[in-house]
């Protein structure tokens, strides 16, 4: 085989929904690289090979559902890749343009020392509402799309915060030779790459932030569905890096209505949204806030046993279904 730069990893499972925008963008890229398309799937159902089996330049590993892993898998897709960089996407992250693929290895040009990048996500037009705000105020605050950001530890600041050390496998990369040997992803139920993030601003080396390597990424969860997820992130964050989110009753309160007026005023200047979807959008705002603010406390709590655990958490439920 002829030497391959980069790799383009995406672990699937019933990703019919959005894998042929995602591979169709991917066979397109304007770059001068060599990279090769992996796709790990872990046992779909729908319609997912069939589409895979229509572009020849993707390369199929499958593994049993019960073999999947977050971390585990993308070790896996480390391993299989041929090229130096693994560029990682999720089923439903779709390139926003033909030039993805060279912003997003950018940054290891940079600096031998970099050994992870967090590409940007741009929510879809017709995203909810809340949910669209937080993602835009999230990568807003890493830097503005005319600079390549770079994270690391310091002498001086030795204690990580979040900003830091914040990665997303929706759009990510890391360069092979550092995570396949000395950082590994952790083999852990959820924020695999918030761990990422950690243990590699720990181990001394650089993670950077590349605005222009952007994707249209984002879920319009129903109101149950949101708050599970945010039950999900706030469990994995406090056991896999020791990070706590607090929502004391306080905050319940007050910060629901901050986030609320915040979300109104979005979506009154959000050109995306017609009459009807407006008034649907801030209609439901105060719910979805006070649920992201419940699901941070049910975490947290200390009464949370884990069967409640387990009954509230999105991505037990998801793994149970592929089981089934």
């Amino acid at each position: 085989m002829s030497k391959v730069d980069v790799t383009v990893a995406i672990p699937v499972l019933n990703g019919e929904e959005f894998l042929d925008d995602v591979l169709r963008a991917l066979t397109t890229q304007r770059t001068d690289y060599k990279y090769e398309i992996l796709i790990i799937d872990s046992g779909s159902t729908d319609r997912t090979l069939d589409i895979i089996g229509t572009y020849k330049q993707v390369h199929l590993h499958q593994i049993p559902n019960t073999e999947f892993g977050h971390g585990k898998t993308r070790n896996l897709a480390v391993q299989l890749a041929h090229g130096d960089y693994v560029l990682f996407l999720t089923q439903d992250a779709v390139p926003a343009h033909d030039r993805w693929l060279d912003y997003m290895v950018e940054p290891f040009t940079l600096s031998d020392k970099v050994a992870c990048v967090l590409g940007k996500q741009i929510p879809r037009a017709d995203c909810f509402a809340t949910l669209k705000r937080e993602v835009f105020e999230v990568f807003r605050s890493f830097g503005g799309d005319d600079a390549v950001v770079l994270h690391r530890k310091t002498q001086v600041h030795k204690d990580l915060v979040i900003a830091n050390t914040f990665l997303s496998d929706a759009n990510s990369a890391v360069r092979k030779s550092i995570v396949s040997k000395e950082v590994p992803f952790r083999d852990v139920n959820y924020a695999e790459d918030q761990c990422m993030g950690i243990d590699v601003l720990n181990k001394g080396y650089i993670k950077a932030y590349a605005p222009l390597g952007g994707v249209f990424h984002s879920h319009n969860y129903h109101l149950r569905k949101y708050f599970r997820r945010k039950f999900d992130e706030a469990v994995g964050l406090r056991e896999n890096t020791g990070q706590t989110l607090t929502a004391g009753r306080k905050e319940l309160v007050l910060g629901s209505l901050k986030s609320t007026l915040h979300d109104w005023r979005f979506i009154m200047r959000d050109k995306d949204y017609g009459f009807f979807r407006k008034f649907h959008d801030m209609f439901w705002s105060p719910f979805y806030n006070v649920a992201h603010r419940l699901a941070i406390r049910m975490a947290t709590s200390k009464k949370m046993t884990a069967e409640k655990r387990q009954k509230l958490s999105l991505e037990t439920k998801h793994r149970k279904a592929a089981k089934d």
